[in-house]
């Protein structure tokens, strides 16, 4: 039975599971205050919180509460103001995994088309409509970030190498970290300029989770440019992202490396970048790989498995399939740590759908024995995760439905095969004291199965490259 709940527990549903991976919106407390003032413009953007807090309470239909916030949205006479670029990106986000994927892009053109005219992308914007709140000045920094990874995003599960954000030159301070955020502790910000340069400051700087996601985002920004560029993706460009990534980890504090926090919460934004690098050498490897790709993988509807335009193979495909499958391991250890599924960002969806079809491509194309059983495993752990987030959004039981198919087809349909079930007592448990960036491909022996060994293997005379007409 459906029922309405009181929307002050649809907010605290909000704040609980979907705020900690989208960290936009004023925390709680400081929400509740500005809810006091007669002209406070939040109207818009609760109703938002409210449909989107819906999906996460138990026996509560979102429908009644999508049509109030659609309505809102609508009104000719929305106010244009930041507020409204952060209900309208929300609405965009929710709408997308609501698996209402024109309407979100709709949506989301209108958030950035504000966000434009208002000039939230300048460095100045947030001190000057800030109210002289350094709370709501770091709320509005943040709001425009989560824009263009989500434009990004969106132009990425769509195959294309263009979006709206991707030339605009962000000139915008950093956000803060989020504990700071959350207890309104808003320190000085910090530019650009200080993190390109953080590897000559004499002690170690630590900024937080959300520059650090930026940071690989606009390691796929660099992708997209390149590729408009010369129309193809090379050697030369897997070199130039191997490099970035590489930069990316190596500067990365301690406390950054891994996700989960000494407390035993996990670092919601820093979980979304490290799958982020993740899917970034999956996507820029298998191309030149031997993890080929099946029909039923590039015809599916729910999610892209993003395949590049590449030249002419010549050589070190045995590395690039070294790489490719070590960030499988990486993933693998990412979705491992134990926590509430749930509170993932939506935008890990697509991306462990397309790791999960790379390890299936490794089953059906290397992968004996035991070797076999554990990536076998670590496919039911993928498959797990997308139908743990399928309880909550919709789009993702048309990705599970898709990726069992597809699973089940490629795998369950290859008679040749055997699975040889591992002894519960030498079973192999998954390290997870660090993530490991970069690979080095340059040894003989390469632990791609946290201690299986692979099969001796030519790697140079499996499955020739084809060349196909997405963007990784």
């Amino acid at each position: 039975m459906d029922y309405q709940i009181n929307t002050d527990r649809l907010l605290d549903h909000y704040y609980e599971n979907f705020h900690p991976s989208t960290p936009i919106v004023l925390p709680l407390q400081y929400l509740a205050l500005r809810r006091l003032n007669r002209n406070h413009g939040l109207e818009p953007l609760l109703s938002v919180l409210h449909w989107i807090g819906s999906f996460y309470a138990a026996a509560t239909s979102p429908e009644a509460y999508y049509e109030k916030a659609r309505q809102a949205l609508c009104r000719f006479d929305l106010p244009r103001t930041p507020l409204s670029v952060q209900a309208l990106l929300l609405f965009a986000l929710g709408q997308q995994h609501y698996n209402l994927r024109p309407e979100s892009r709709v949506t989301l053109h209108s958030a950035i088309a504000m966000a434009l005219e208002l000039g939230m992308n300048t460095r100045g914007f947030a001190s000057q409509q800030g109210e002289g709140n350094p709370i709501l000045e770091e709320s509005y920094r943040r709001t425009y970030y989560f824009l263009h990874l989500t434009d990004q995003h969106f132009s990425v599960i769509s195959s294309s190498p263009i979006y709206r954000l991707r030339d605009v030159e962000v000139t915008v301070d950093l956000p803060c970290d989020d504990e700071m955020y959350e207890f309104g502790q808003i320190p000085p910000p910090s530019t650009w300029q200080d993190y390109h340069s953080r590897e000559f400051a004499e002690i170690e700087v630590i900024y937080s989770s959300m520059t650090y996601l930026f940071d690989i985002a606009s390691i796929v920004r660099f992708i997209m440019q390149s590729f408009m560029k010369t129309g193809t993706f090379d050697d030369a460009l897997v070199s130039n992202v191997d490099t970035k990534l590489a930069i990316w980890n190596a500067l990365l504090p301690a406390c950054k490396r891994d996700p989960l926090r000494p407390n035993g919460k996990v670092d919601e934004v820093m979980f979304t970048a490290h799958m982020m690098a993740t899917v970034l050498v999956m996507n820029t490897h298998r191309p030149f790989s031997s993890l080929v790709y099946c029909i039923e993988e590039l015809s599916t509807k729910s999610f892209t498995s993003p395949v590049s335009f590449v030249e002419a193979l010549r050589k070190n495909k045995g590395a690039h399939t070294a790489r490719a499958l070590k960030s499988l391991e990486t993933e693998t250890q990412l979705l491992a740590i134990p926590c509430n599924i749930e509170k993932h960002h939506v935008f890990n969806l697509c991306m462990v759908c397309s790791l999960t079809m790379a390890q299936v491509s490794a089953c059906n194309t290397l992968l004996d024995d035991h070797a076999l059983s554990i990536a076998r495993d670590r496919i039911r752990l993928s498959i797990g995760f997308i139908s743990a987030m399928s309880s909550t959004w919709p789009i993702a039981k048309e990705m599970a439905k898709e990726v069992k198919a597809i699973a089940r087809k490629t795998l369950l349909g290859s008679s040749q095969r055997s699975i040889v079930e591992p002894d519960p007592a030498t079973e192999i448990e998954i390290p997870r004291d660090e993530l490991l960036w970069p690979i080095d491909t340059s040894t003989a022996s390469i632990d791609i199965f946290s201690g299986i060994v692979l099969p001796a293997i030519d790697w140079d005379g499996l499955n020739q490259p084809s060349s196909s007409s997405a963007l990784p």
